[in-house]
């Protein structure tokens, strides 16, 4: 392993592990700066103007309105992990970093149950929860064996979809990096992570992490196609029995009633943005400051998947500017690292590219995987 590796390894370390607090907000864009210096080959990926220009547009723009300083900020971020991708290139990370983040997750999702003491008071200390949420906290804290099917457990994040969306992005890249590893060499990391995802009791990542882990078993990742299919029809029955099993053992189960609820909330949402919205320009270019959502109406407030929010920042030309961007990306990318792109499912119930922590992970994560295709091409040729 080279040294980049272990830099690039601790970066995951810090994106998903770092303290809630805002102190640390500069801590990714400066570790996407310091991948910059060590990037090897920068001319990797040319179509990063697809994004970069109509953003940059509706920063200018919006720059003589009435914007927020953290607006601007949360826009500068956005262009600099775009611009900059891939972050990192040719870099292969030892899974043991993925093994530490993914246990020290799923460990706190646990603590309560298992009364472990040193990680509820580093939660308590590093992780605190905020005033208006005290409750969780002491619903986390009443997790028993007894009753720990009817709670979801967010851990350190204590926002399980939040929980549930890091651990989809963990898997996923792990997954592709992996590829050419026996089965049973990254099963444990499967089951692990699975394990987490449905404790969060998130719908969205119950569907995304198993459509990645069925989607994987089925490609070509050099093993025997008996080990293969085995295992994706034993995953695929499991599956079918939880889903048939309902909310009854875990809310993440019950995918059906999480499209009907959540992601209809937030489509209707979006149906009452555009039948307000009277302002074509507004519309394409966007407003920037996702502040203005909240004076917009009490509906506005609800605006909280990816989708509305670029929406609303940006316009629709920033929108589909990232939907082509990420296009670009996908053709350019083997069979398995198409997986990867599976989580930007997210985009329609959370958020990945406009949340500060999940935007700086899911490009790096993606550059990983980016990189890994690209290599893995090159060698087979």
């Amino acid at each position: 392993m080279t040294r980049m590796s272990h830099f690039v390894g601790i970066g995951l370390v810090l994106g998903f592990l770092l303290p809630h607090t805002s102190i640390f907000l500069f801590v990714n864009p400066l570790l996407c700066l310091f991948y910059q210096c060590f990037k090897q080959n920068r001319a990797l990926y040319k179509y990063n103007w697809i994004v970069v220009v109509p953003i940059m547009l509706t920063l200018l723009i919006n720059l003589p309105q009435d914007v927020t300083i953290k607006s601007i900020m949360a826009c500068f971020t956005i262009l600099l992990y775009f611009f900059c991708f891939p972050m990192v290139t040719e870099v292969k990370i030892p899974n043991g970093y993925f093994y530490f983040i993914l246990s020290f997750i799923v460990l706190t999702q646990l603590a309560y149950v298992l009364n472990i003491s040193v990680l509820m008071n580093i939660m308590n200390t590093y992780y605190p929860i905020s005033e208006e949420d005290k409750a969780l906290l002491h619903m986390q804290s009443t997790i028993t064996y007894e009753n720990m099917m009817n709670f979801r457990m967010g851990g350190l994040y204590h926002n399980p979809n939040h929980c549930s969306r890091s651990l989809t992005m963990l898997l996923a890249c792990f997954l592709v990096l992996n590829s050419e590893k026996p089965v049973r060499k990254i099963l444990p990391f499967i089951i692990i992570s699975f394990f987490g995802i449905l404790l969060t009791g998130s719908r969205t990542g119950f569907f995304v992490g198993s459509t990645i882990i069925l989607l994987f078993l089925s490609v070509d990742n050099k093993v025997s196609a008996l080990w293969r299919y085995s295992l994706f029809a034993i995953f695929l029955i499991v599956l079918v029995l939880m889903l048939i099993s309902g909310s009854e053992t875990f809310r993440g189960f019950n995918v059906i009633q999480g499209f009907s609820n959540s992601a209809n909330v937030k489509f209707d949402v979006l149906k009452y943005y555009l039948s307000t919205e009277d302002s074509v320009f507004r519309l394409l270019i966007g407003y920037l400051d996702n502040k203005k959502l909240i004076v917009a109406g009490d509906l506005m407030a609800y605006f909280d998947a990816d989708y509305g929010n670029i929406i609303f920042c940006y316009g629709f030309v920033g929108f589909f500017a990232i939907i082509l961007y990420f296009f670009t990306v996908f053709i350019r990318l083997d069979k398995t690292g198409r997986i990867f792109l599976i989580l930007l499912l997210w985009m329609i119930s959370s958020a990945i590219l406009s949340s500060y922590r999940a935007v700086f992970l899911f490009m790096l994560l993606l550059s990983l995987v980016y990189s890994s295709c690209k290599k893995r091409s090159f060698l087979s040729k």
